[in-house]
């Protein structure tokens, strides 16, 4: 067994629902290291779902309540490995 992980770039778009109807999208990405693939998928929607920390910026101009955010996940790349 090997304590080595590897980095990922995990390419990611929120979708945000305003009360007023609109809908943005917001994409980023985020280096993750991790075992797998399936690894890095599963930190980051840990840290999504369970963290009082975004994972994006909000761009400046918006307002109003969000009524509902939805993430998808676009991509995972290897980027290095030890």
């Amino acid at each position: 067994m090997s304590n080595w992980h590897t980095e990922y770039r995990v390419k990611f778009h929120i979708k945000f629902v305003h009360d007023d109807g609109r809908t943005e999208i917001i994409n980023n990405d985020v280096i993750i290291e991790s075992r797998s693939p399936e690894e890095a998928e599963k930190k980051l929607l840990g840290k999504y779902e369970n963290s009082d920390d975004p994972l994006t910026d909000f761009p400046d101009g918006w307002y109003g309540h969000i009524n509902s955010e939805e993430l998808k996940i676009d991509e995972i790349e290897k980027i290095w490995e030890y």
